[in-house]
C-alpha cells in the first residue's frame, strides 16, 4: 500500500502541532504566517514562548523518526521539515504514532497501522458523508479524531476540507453551506448554541472526544442542524460505534465484532483486519449495555478522565498534586457544572482550621501552576472541614 499521506499533509500536521502547543502556553494566537508553509518554524512560533525543539520532538515521535529531531532547525521552513519527516517516515509508513494523555493524564504513544486507519475512514465515509459536499474542520489534525476526519476522510470521499477560524461564532455559522459536514466536539457545539444561531439547511456534523449531552444534541437539532452524529471510541482503539440521534443506541462499526459473551464483568470485541484476520480481543473502555450483537449504549466510564477544553484530564492526577501540598489533608476534584463553567473545581480540607484561607488559596493556585497543565488546574477552590455528602452518606457535588 502506498503511503496514505503526502508531504503537504505532514506540513498541515506540523502547523496543527504548532497551533496546539501555542494554545497550551498562551492566549496569543499563531502568527498569520502559519498559512504560508514557506515560513520558518521560528517565525510561526514567535512571541509564543514555544520553542521549535518541542515541535520537532512531537512530529518525529508521531512519524517514528526521533533521530531526526536534533537535525531540524527552527530557521528552516515548515515545508522543509515536512519533506525531511516524510522521507524519514517512508520506510516505516505502515504505522503512525498518536500521542494521547490516556487514562493517567500522562502522554502515551499509540502506534496504529495505516491500513486500519484507512479502513475506518472508508466506513466513516459510507456512514456519514452521503450527499455531503464539503468537510468543515474545527479540530486539530494531529490527534486521531481530527486525523481521521480532516486528513483521511477528504481523501477517501474526494471531498474538499476547509478549516475556518475554529471559534464558535455567528460568523462561523454564516460561512456554512448547504451540504456541509462539520467535524467538531461538544465544547464547540455548546459555544455555538450560546450564540442562539440558526443553521443553514442540510448541514450535518459530528461530535467526539467527550460525551455529548443529549440536551446539547437536541438543542442543535432544534436550531436547524439536519443531523449530528456522535462518534464513540478511544485513542487506543479508534472508533467503536456511532449514533445519529441522542436517543438511539450506538451502532458498532462493521470492522468490530463482539466476542467472549460469557464474561459477566467485561464487554469484549475484536477487530477484523482488512486482510480478513481477527486481531487480539480488547475490552470496551467503558461500561456498556448491549441490545444486540451490534447495538449498545454506554452506561459509565471506567476511569476518572474528563474533558477540559477538548483535552483529556485525569482527576486523580490533580487530586494527587493538591494532596501533596504540606497544608492539605484531603481534597476532591470535579468538573464544573455547565452553569459554573467548563474547568475543574476542587473541594479542599486543610490540615488545620486556623490557617489563613486566603493565603492558602493563593498558594494552592501557585502550587498547581508549577506542577499541572492549564487544563488540569482547578479554576475554583472551596474549603471545608469535611466533604459534602447526601443523607445516605454518599459524596455529592458542592457549590
Amino acid at each position: 500500500m502506498d503511503p496514505i499521506l503526502s508531504i503537504n499533509d505532514i506540513s498541515n500536521i506540523i502547523v496543527s502541532i504548532c497551533r496546539s502547543a501555542v494554545q497550551e502556553q498562551t492566549a496569543i494566537p499563531l502568527h498569520e504566517a502559519e498559512k504560508d508553509s514557506s515560513c520558518s518554524v521560528t517565525h510561526v512560533l514567535q512571541y509564543s514562548g514555544v520553542i521549535p525543539q518541542q515541535i520537532a520532538a512531537y512530529i518525529t515521535t508521531m512519524f517514528q523518526c526521533t533521530g531526526l529531531a536534533t537535525t531540524l532547525s527552527g530557521e528552516d521552513s515548515i515545508m522543509s521539515w515536512a519533506q525531511a519527516v516524510f522521507d524519514a517516515w517512508l520506510p516505516h509508513s505502515s504505522t503512525i504514532t498518536f500521542i494521547t494523555s490516556g487514562s493517567t493524564g500522562e502522554p502515551t504513544h499509540q502506534k496504529l497501522e495505516t491500513v486500519l486507519l484507512w479502513q475506518e475512514a472508508e466506513e466513516l465515509a459510507q456512514a456519514l458523508l452521503q450527499k455531503r459536499k464539503r468537510i468543515v474542520a474545527t479540530v486539530p489534525c494531529h490527534h486521531l479524531y481530527g486525523f481521521l476526519f480532516t486528513v483521511l476522510l477528504p481523501k477517501v470521499s474526494a471531498l474538499p476540507c476547509v478549516a475556518p477560524l475554529p471559534f464558535p461564532s455567528r460568523a462561523f455559522v454564516n460561512g456554512l453551506h448547504l451540504g456541509d459536514f462539520v467535524v467538531s466536539f461538544p465544547l464547540f457545539w455548546e459555544g455555538l448554541l450560546k450564540q442562539e444561531i440558526v443553521f443553514p439547511d442540510d448541514v450535518h456534523g459530528s461530535t467526539s472526544t467527550a460525551p455529548c449531552p443529549p440536551a446539547t444534541m437536541h438543542s442543535l437539532l432544534a436550531s436547524g442542524l439536519a443531523r449530528l452524529t456522535n462518534i464513540y471510541g478511544s485513542s487506543e482503539t479508534g472508533g467503536l460505534g456511532y449514533q445519529h440521534h441522542p436517543e438511539a443506541p450506538l451502532t458498532l462499526f462493521a470492522f468490530w465484532r463482539r466476542v467472549h459473551l460469557d464474561d459477566p464483568d467485561e464487554s469484549w470485541i475484536e477487530r477484523i483486519h482488512p486482510s480478513g484476520t481477527s486481531q487480539q480481543p480488547v475490552a470496551m473502555p467503558d461500561h456498556v449495555e448491549w441490545f444486540s450483537s451490534r447495538c449498545f449504549s454506554v452506561r459509565g466510564r471506567k476511569d476518572k478522565i474528563v474533558q477540559v477544553g477538548g483535552l483529556n484530564v485525569s482527576l486523580s492526577r490533580t487530586v494527587e498534586c493538591m494532596r501533596s501540598h504540606p497544608d492539605i489533608l484531603d481534597c476532591a476534584v470535579r468538573l464544573m457544572r455547565p452553569e459554573e463553567g467548563n474547568r475543574l473545581k476542587a473541594f479542599v480540607i486543610p490540615k488545620t482550621s486556623e490557617v489563613d484561607m486566603q493565603a492558602l488559596r493563593s498558594d494552592l493556585y501557585s502550587w498547581c501552576r508549577s506542577q499541572l497543565r492549564p487544563a488540569e488546574r482547578p479554576k475554583k477552590i472551596t474549603f471545608g472541614s469535611r466533604f459534602p455528602v447526601t443523607s445516605m452518606g454518599k459524596n455529592k457535588d458542592w457549590n
